[in-house]
């Protein structure tokens, strides 16, 4: 089973003190990602990759608070594996649902255009708003 700290032996954590300004900055971009996805729908692939993205910076921005922060090598497989191991009962289906989304994620923007349907693009934005709430409701009731 991994662990936080099997993710530290292996290099692919590290401890991080992040500051309360640092984790909104990525919040923020988070949220602009959010903002901006919802104005793209007319090129699902980008959208897709957007909605992607302000995920990847919500899980940041919580790995900050928690202390940690991926090592540059397979960083988004990373940032989802810790995911995993931190998040409530509840969120561990979603975040298998985005490491789900990473894959697809990077067919779509490296290897076939046209992939990402308006279904998929719209449940991954419904999904990456919540997910959003409840990093930051964990983040703002656990200071």
């Amino acid at each position: 089973m991994t662990t936080v700290e099997s993710l530290i032996k292996d290099g692919k954590v590290h401890p991080f003190k992040a500051t309360r300004e640092e984790i909104e900055r990525v919040l923020n971009l988070a949220r602009r990602d959010l903002g901006e996805a919802e104005k793209i729908q007319s090129s699902l692939d980008w959208c897709f990759s957007i909605v992607y993205n302000s995920i990847l910076q919500t899980c940041r921005a919580y790995m900050f608070h928690l202390g940690f922060r991926p090592a540059s090598s397979e960083a988004h497989k990373t940032t989802f594996q810790f995911m995993q191991i931190v998040v409530d009962q509840t969120m561990k289906q979603k975040v298998d649902y985005f490491d789900r989304v990473r894959k697809k994620r990077h067919r779509a923007i490296y290897d076939e255009a046209g992939l990402v349907t308006e279904k998929e693009a719209m449940k991954l934005l419904d999904e990456a708003k919540i997910f959003l709430t409840y990093i930051e409701h964990e983040i703002n009731n656990n200071k």
